[in-house]
């Protein structure tokens, strides 16, 4: 019996660590689990996000408690949540890249920001943060001076 579960644990182990590892090795692996853990807790899903990097999660704790009460403050102000759209995505290199998301709500939509890096042979989160100034560069992108007709 007490065989069955050492064994048990073994495999209970190994299936976790598994799932771990692989749910970073593409930025995009990295964001689909970040989401589908926000939907049941904002809080967590910050816990994984910045749980990709060792050296975030070893210094900064407390930046990250207060990044996840103020995100849960701010989430309570703007209604449901009804999903997530990709805005953008850059890079600098292969090594070193930022991807934004409109995050949908009833009051407003809210910016998520993720700037990935990769050091060696796996990716993890350098910055996560959030913002609510979409209307701003909207409007600011449809200026007249921005528009392509008039670079010249």
């Amino acid at each position: 019996m007490n065989r069955k579960i050492k064994l048990l644990t073994l495999l209970i182990v190994t299936v976790l660590s598994t799932n771990i590892l692989k749910a970073q090795t593409t930025t995009e692996e990295i964001t689909t689990e970040f989401f589908k853990t926000f939907e049941k807790s904002p809080q967590k899903a910050v816990d994984y996000v910045f749980g990709t990097n060792k050296w975030m999660m070893d210094r900064n704790k407390d930046g990250i408690e207060n990044v996840k009460t103020q995100l849960t403050s701010f989430l309570g102000l703007v209604g449901d949540y009804y999903g997530y759209e990709k805005i953008t995505e850059k890079s600098v290199g292969e090594s070193y890249k930022l991807v934004s998301y409109m995050i949908k709500y009833d009051r407003q939509p809210v910016r998520f920001t993720f700037v990935f890096y990769k050091p060696k042979d796996k990716w993890q989160v350098q910055n996560f943060q959030y913002d609510d100034n979409l209307d701003d560069e909207l409007e600011e992108s449809g200026k007249v001076y921005r528009l392509k007709e008039n670079w010249e």
